[in-house]
Formats: C-alpha cells, sequence, structure tokens
C-alpha cells in the first residue's frame, strides 16, 4: 500500500509540475479604466448634518465623479468651483500612450480629436487630456501616469507630478469589473501657471479581460496518468 501511494504521489507532482492556469492579473495592457462623469451634487449639510438637508439653502455642494482641479486663486485648497467635470471618452488604457488633439480658443464645437476624456471647457477655452507614454501599474497602489493637457491650441502642456498617482479599487486586486478611484497631484509646468497646483480624480470601474490560458499536454498526462494507476490499483486488489 505504501509503495502504492509514493507512486501515485510522484505522478502527481511530476504531473502538475508542467500545468498552469489561467490568472487574472491586475491592469496589464489589456485594461482600460472607464469613468463617470463629474457632476455637481449635493454632498453635505450646514452645520454637519448629512444629505438630505432640512433646507435647500443648507445644501453644500460639491463634484460627484471624475474631475480634474487647479487652485487658481493660489490660497493651497482645492474649492468645488476650481474642479472642472470631465468625463470617459476612450477610457484610460493600460500599457499605451493616448495621445489627443485639436484643441482650441473658445468652446467645444465637435472638431476635437479625444482619447481619454471627452473634450472640456476651461476658462473658456477647449481642453484634452492625455499621457505622453504608455500607463502602467506599480503594483504596490501606485501607477506611472505621465499626464498632461492639450488646451487653447498648445498641443501639450506638461504636468509634473508633486506625489506618487494611487489607486484604490473594492476587491482585493484591481481586476475586471472592479471599482476604482485614482488621485494623483501635480503642478502644470507651462502655459502661464507653472506655480498652480493641480489635481485629478478619476472614479468607475475596471475593464480588465483575462486570457485563458491553453491546458497544456501536461494536464491531460496527468489526467490519464491518474486513470492508469487507478486501473492498476483495482487489478491489484482483485488479485488479493
Amino acid at each position: 500500500m505504501f509503495n502504492r501511494k509514493t507512486i501515485l504521489s510522484a505522478a502527481v507532482v511530476a504531473a502538475m509540475g508542467g500545468v498552469s492556469f489561467s490568472a487574472s492579473a491586475a491592469l496589464t495592457s489589456s485594461a482600460t479604466l472607464d469613468f463617470t462623469l463629474g457632476t455637481s451634487g449635493v454632498t453635505a449639510c450646514t452645520y454637519g448634518t448629512t444629505p438630505p438637508c432640512n433646507n435647500k439653502a443648507y445644501n453644500l455642494t460639491d463634484i460627484v465623479g471624475s474631475y480634474f482641479s487647479m487652485d487658481t486663486n493660489g490660497d493651497g485648497i482645492v474649492a468645488p468651483t476650481e474642479k472642472t467635470p470631465i468625463g470617459s471618452f476612450n477610457g484610460l488604457h493600460f500599457g499605451t500612450a493616448q495621445g489627443a488633439s485639436g484643441s482650441h480658443s473658445n468652446t467645444v464645437n465637435g472638431s476635437e480629436s479625444p482619447n481619454i476624456d471627452a473634450a472640456w471647457n476651461f476658462f473658456g477655452n477647449t481642453g484634452m487630456h492625455q499621457t505622453n507614454s504608455p500607463t502602467t501599474d506599480n503594483g504596490d497602489g501606485t501607477i506611472n501616469l505621465d499626464w498632461s493637457v492639450t488646451w487653447n491650441g498648445l498641443p501639450n502642456i506638461p504636468l509634473n507630478a508633486t506625489s506618487a498617482t494611487t489607486i484604490v479599487c473594492d476587491t482585493t486586486s484591481c481586476s475586471d469589473s472592479s471599482n476604482y478611484t485614482i488621485d494623483g497631484a501635480f503642478h502644470v509646468a507651462g502655459a502661464g501657471f507653472t506655480t498652480v497646483g493641480y489635481t485629478v480624480h478619476l472614479e468607475g470601474h475596471v475593464s480588465n479581460p483575462t486570457t485563458t490560458v491553453p491546458v497544456p499536454a501536461a494536464a491531460w498526462l496527468f489526467g490519464s496518468g491518474l486513470m492508469g494507476l487507478a486501473g492498476v490499483a483495482r487489478r491489484r486488489k482483485s488479485k488479493v
């Protein structure tokens, strides 16, 4: 009996050494992060109470969803009026750079070529976000986000990161269909805004389809090996 168990265990280990199954790797080059359009909403009430407020006059509003902000008055505080709502166009793709073009003066008119987000208005002129190099996951709750802006006809206004860009998901790994939030902090490095703080906040869901890994021949050998060993065991038992 001991020898039969030893042989069976050895066969299992040998067969399993060549077996691999599909796994859901977080934020690979196949991942796309769509994000919800930012909108103005009641987020709190005066006197510390929570919505719904007893009186509309007590409503405190803020941007709910995705937005970028610029501290245009330089007071170090991002007020709701300094947040510009943004919505997903193609979403944020991992593993590729995403350029945009066609920014211009005056309001959005449909002539733009957006990529990550839909065109938006800022200080009366039209802009869009873009990435200058592929977005990648660092695997530690941060991502490499080479974020920049095209606005008012300027093809690229770079943003210098002032801290790590973080990502938080509602699952242990940012897998397919996870909800996420991304927060990044930068300084504008051009267009006359070089001392202005900039933040981006994205929230939405992950589309990260997994690729099914073909089951290798070793797996089939493993199965047939077990069947063979089972047959041998039955024959030996019948002779006892």
